[in-house]
């Protein structure tokens, strides 16, 4: 039964985050867009304007796969790289507005998640659900290590 809650509703933020990146990207860009992209701006926009390392490291890939993604990215308009004023040797990345554009559109759908859930319960039943939530996190967290 849970299952095929959390199913329906990743199905469904999947279907509305495919619109929103077909309705932002050309026709050309969106052919070549796919699930990866995706996970390399969100890690991007999770670690803010990350140095390339910092990338590569994040994302477990070396150094001349990160200038490959990079270069596409950017073709894209979905990043842009800066060279540091500090440091001429170093390079961060950050989202264009179209990256940023992506990842809204899905923190949108989040927070609509968020306020039907909320609608439905007494701020008690928000707390328990809150903290449950904080549980599945942490311990999804730990998987991670």
């Amino acid at each position: 039964m849970i299952e095929d809650s959390i199913a329906f509703i990743a199905n469904y933020f999947w279907e509305k985050s495919i619109k929103n990146i077909n309705n932002t990207l050309s026709d050309k860009q969106a052919g070549s867009f796919n699930m990866n992209d995706y996970y390399y701006l969100t890690s991007i926009h999770q670690l803010g304007s990350p140095k390339l390392g910092e990338l590569a490291d994040k994302l477990n890939l070396t150094k001349p796969a990160i200038s490959a993604l990079v270069k596409r990215l950017e073709k894209n308009q979905l990043i842009i790289k800066k060279q540091s004023e500090q440091d001429k040797r170093v390079f961060r990345v950050k989202l264009t507005d179209k990256g940023i554009k992506i990842i809204e559109g899905d923190n949108k759908l989040y927070l609509e998640l968020s306020n039907i859930i909320s609608e439905l319960l007494t701020n008690e039943e928000m707390d328990g659900i809150n903290n449950l939530l904080f549980q599945v996190v942490s311990k999804l967290k730990e998987k991670q290590l």
